[in-house]
């Protein structure tokens, strides 16, 4: 039987070095940041009132957004933060392989109109256009497309 610790087992351990190592965790950082500073201005823009409402509040005039989005942001950036830092790479392409697959069918629910609660109008727009795109980015990055493989490093 093979003795695995159990930062192995689960993918948890803090990095000795700050800053991402792989390319997986870069890509956690940036998204993270980037997340994170949307929720930030979704706030600035709404407030704290309507907070599940649809409005007509718009960060950057492009992604409409209320109090709950602004939210849903900030908690998202959070992850993706914490992920970089406190994940393992193997444990960090599975979070970002699980946010993908989650923002996948976020988008999908938005292109049908079911996210009013997070002020986000049905069909073509901004919002759902990003959730696609993210998805799908998180979703190879996540799979490894864009990182050599241990098997690959191994080997070399």
């Amino acid at each position: 039987m093979v003795n695995v610790s159990p930062e192995d087992k689960f993918g948890i351990k803090l990095q000795s070095k700050p800053g991402p190592g792989t390319i997986d965790q870069g890509y956690s950082v940036l998204l993270g940041l980037v997340v994170l500073v949307l929720g930030i201005l979704g706030f600035i823009l709404t407030g704290f009132t309507k907070f599940t409402e649809m409005t007509d509040h718009a960060i950057f005039g492009l992604f409409q957004t209320n109090g709950f989005h602004n939210t849903v942001y900030i908690i998202l950036g959070l992850l993706w933060l914490l992920g970089a830092i406190a994940l393992t790479p193997a444990g960090n392409q599975g979070m970002n392989i699980a946010v993908g697959g989650a923002l996948l069918l976020v988008a999908v629910l938005g292109f049908l109109g079911y996210w009013s609660l997070l002020s986000i109008p049905a069909g073509i727009n901004g919002d759902n256009i990003l959730d696609l795109a993210v998805a799908l980015a998180s979703l190879i990055v996540g799979g490894g497309l864009l990182s050599r493989s241990s098997h690959q490093t191994a080997t070399a």
